[in-house]
């Protein structure tokens, strides 16, 4: 095989998809417009959230423990809701609004609750509030709540909610987690008034790394584990769509426009063709992905609480991030042969895109495999093409104290080499076949299948 006969083909095969205005805008100009799209539906999401409030209806807020001014909370009490006197902490303070450390959440963005009265009705009456969207839930406080806390029983305390309904859903956990701190303070209250210290029912003290952590620092680490997932599989479906067009077009499309048959006449070999071809793709393929990165380094640039956070704090490493880019170029050759192989069987571009979109659906499963919470690289998945390439992507942008999996680097350099491979021999083998590359010339007398004829 001639090298220099390679580079010629390539460089023609570039060189005519550069003047392909569609294929341009496929594939530079759409990410263009994608991501300040991305970025504007973000912002408008960060302001809809800032404006957003659950709405918690309470029935029967007179028959809850009432807030006490006169006594003033003890120094040492959980939360601060133990007091001189040992009364029971009041769910609501003098403004009617669920206490603040009830009603706080571990994220930021949360939206805050806002209490409305309500009557006490029946379940009916009260669900048709719901309904009527008076509330996004409702809780229900039965009459004597306070007399039976206060007598030593067990009051039940309900939360009513929109059934089928997000928001609804949502603003039911929000209250029931607010009951539950509530009534932790309201059991605290109870030992200390038998004479038990209030942390009576723990007597093991268990410190979660997790409960440690300030609220800004757990979002924070949320959007970790989601940008070392996300990144690499965004990196990879727009790679996998730069190679499917101009493959389609330097196989399918010159068959419609009846130029392979002077480039099958040319003193190359079918085996350069091939070999021209597949290189143009796959820079194509990688070119693709390279643009969206960058494109995504400047929508979160643009983003002045983002890019400190994102890249000064540590979240993604920066040469991470040059390091799974380039660890994408495996998968672009792959999806470069594998284009290549489907697209020359194809009598038509529509007939090529039909055909590509199993790709999709091969690509996206192995993909969403790798983004399964608590996968990594191991000794099993190491095998799985596609698969481990992500999770070896997500090693490296992720920023982590433990020692990167050396070990299973060979292995998954062994499956995408034989991957490429395979795929590139199948093209090569379509392209020395006359019935596939003059396809639109059999009529009838026969079925056809990838690999030979029926």
């Amino acid at each position: 095989m001639r090298w220099s006969v390679v580079r010629l083909i390539a460089k023609r095969e570039v060189r005519d998809q550069l003047r392909d205005r569609r294929t341009l805008f496929l594939i530079l100009g759409l990410p263009v417009l994608m991501y300040p799209l991305f970025v504007g539906v973000g912002l408008m999401f960060a302001a809809a959230l800032k404006e957003k409030k659950f709405v918690i209806g309470v029935a029967g807020a007179e028959h809850l423990p009432q807030p006490r001014p006169d006594l003033t909370p003890a120094i040492g009490g959980p939360g601060g809701a133990l007091d001189a006197a040992y009364a029971y902490p009041p769910f609501l303070n003098a403004q009617g609004q669920i206490e603040p450390r009830y009603s706080g959440s571990d994220n930021p963005t949360d939206p805050p609750l806002r209490v409305v009265q309500v009557p006490l009705g029946t379940d009916e009456e009260l669900k048709a509030r719901l309904v009527a969207r008076e509330a996004d839930a409702i809780i229900v406080i039965e009459p004597g709540t306070a007399a039976q806390l206060e007598a030593g029983k067990r009051p039940a305390v309900r939360v009513l909610g929109r059934d089928g309904e997000e928001n609804s859903k949502i603003a039911g956990q929000r209250v029931t987690a607010a009951l539950n701190r509530w009534a932790g303070e309201v059991r605290a209250t109870r030992f200390a008034r038998a004479g038990f210290p209030p942390d009576f029912d723990r007597p093991v003290e268990v410190r979660d790394p997790q409960s440690e952590k300030s609220p800004e620092r757990k979002a924070a680490d949320e959007l970790r584990d989601q940008l070392v997932k996300v990144i690499p599989f965004l990196l990879v479906m727009w790679m996998l769509t730069g190679a499917i067009y101009p493959a389609i077009d330097m196989t399918a499309g010159e068959k419609e426009r009846g130029t392979m048959e002077t480039l099958l006449i040319s003193p190359a070999e079918r085996t350069e063709i091939v070999f021209g071809k597949f290189f143009a793709v796959a820079t194509f393929a990688f070119g693709t992905g390279l643009w969206n990165v960058i494109l995504m380094a400047i929508a979160v640039a643009s983003a002045p609480l983002l890019a400190p956070s994102i890249f000064g704090g540590g979240l993604v490493s920066l040469p991470g991030l040059v390091a799974c880019t380039l660890g994408a170029l495996p998968l672009a050759l792959f999806f470069a042969a594998l284009a290549l192989a489907l697209g020359v069987f194809a009598r038509s571009t529509k007939e090529g895109n039909y055909y590509m979109v199993p790709l999709f659906f091969i690509v996206l499963p192995l993909g969403y495999l790798s983004m399964t919470p608590g996968i990594e690289l191991n000794g099993m998945n190491r095998w799985i093409p596609i698969s481990n390439a992500l999770m070896v992507q997500q090693r490296l942008l992720s920023v982590r104290p433990d020692a990167f999996p050396w070990e299973h680097i060979p292995i998954v350099v062994l499956v995408l080499a034989a991957s490429v491979g395979a795929a590139l021999y199948a093209a090569v083998y379509q392209f020395h076949r006359e019935s596939v590359l003059f396809r639109e010339a059999q009529t009838g007398g026969g079925k056809w299948s990838l690999f030979g004829k029926k």
